[in-house]
């Protein structure tokens, strides 16, 4: 039975370029990629518990890279977050192009954006007001 998103996966042939936008503007500090051989192909990023949160891996020889903005089935990846207001002027200091709307749950507001592969990333702060009514 699921419990939690255990991390998300990344690959990339940007791998510094995704690892320095995570890091700058969500404070995920990066590590050994600690099931991977060859490490400078790999890095784990990690929260401030300690639990790594996003693989960013390069594709093995060989492999073509899929192209940046690219949509499957996947369409976005969600992180609850908090300080609103320091993740708008951080985007802003980086010139990261966003949207901040209010959704229809009060106290809920989301910032979607994109991040250096062209994966839609949405932010969401106040997360813990659409939790399902137990």
């Amino acid at each position: 039975m699921i419990e939690r998103i255990g991390h998300i996966n990344i690959r990339t042939p940007i791998l510094k370029e995704t690892i320095r936008f995570y890091e700058e503007l969500f404070d995920l500090v990066a590590g050994p990629a600690q099931t991977m051989g060859h490490q400078e192909m790999h890095a784990w990023l990690y929260g401030k518990d300690g639990r790594a949160i996003i693989h960013v891996n390069s594709p093995p020889d060989g492999e073509a890279p899929i192209p940046p903005g690219v949509r499957a089935r996947l369409d976005h990846i969600a992180f609850d977050c908090s300080d609103v207001g320091e993740m708008e002027r951080r985007l802003t200091a980086f010139g990261v192009p966003f949207v901040k709307r209010a959704t229809r749950v009060a106290g809920l507001t989301q910032i979607v954006l994109s991040d250096p592969n062209g994966i839609r990333l949405e932010l969401a702060f106040g997360a813990d007001k659409a939790m399902a009514p137990s």
